[in-house]
């Protein structure tokens, strides 16, 4: 496990944040997206608590069940960018408890030498615009939440093999810090413990 200091978290997380804008912006990926309708960056990306390579992009589909377009939006991004590996979900289908219901594409990809992971989801209007009201929220909420603290738990538990699981998962670490003030690993255990019904 790679341990660091505070200090040492938070210029990762800039310097992240600076690789994730030029691929969403000067590589084009978000003018990509941009075409075919609205589009939106969420996630740790907006939120500025990024611990690894990954992205969270939401955008509306005018079909919410529209398969071909999406595969042409998957298509266009596997032909621009070096994808090592891209995996298709309908959730309309799977109804997985704890996902939401869209469809769903699991991109990796190759940007200057390193992997990132981009979590691209198709919603109807309806649909995305309440996920958009959750997170709006969410955003509002952590502006007051210490960030700090967010990111030193999150650069440990990221590490974990059962991250993004069903209890340990960036929602869980935002909601321990803006609820209860918790601001190390340990409490954040211990949190973790009393609130072990916390899902993504």
């Amino acid at each position: 496990m790679v341990v660091m200091k505070d200090k040492e978290i938070l210029a990762h997380s800039r310097l992240l944040r600076e690789e994730a804008s030029n691929l969403l912006n000067n590589e084009g990926l978000l003018t990509l997206l941009k075409s075919y309708g609205t589009t939106r960056v969420i996630g740790s990306y907006t939120l500025d608590t990024m611990t690894w390579r990954d992205i969270d992009i939401s955008m509306i589909l005018p079909n919410a069940h529209d398969v071909d377009l999406f595969f042409e939006i998957g298509t266009k991004i596997a032909k621009k960018f070096q994808v090592t590996k891209m995996s298709f979900s309908s959730h309309y289908i799977r109804n997985l408890p704890g996902f939401d219901h869209g469809l769903y594409w699991g991109i990796l990809l190759l940007f200057n030498e390193q992997e990132w992971k981009i979590d691209l989801w198709g919603y109807g209007e309806t649909d995305f615009s309440s996920h958009m009201e959750e997170f709006d929220t969410l955003h509002k909420d952590i502006q007051n939440a210490d960030r700090t603290s967010i990111l030193r738990i999150k650069h440990t538990i990221s590490q974990r093999l059962d991250y993004r699981g069903d209890v340990y998962n960036s929602m869980a670490v935002y909601r321990a810090v803006i609820s209860d003030n918790v601001t190390t690993l340990e409490e954040f255990n211990r949190w973790i413990e009393r609130n072990s019904s916390v899902n993504t």
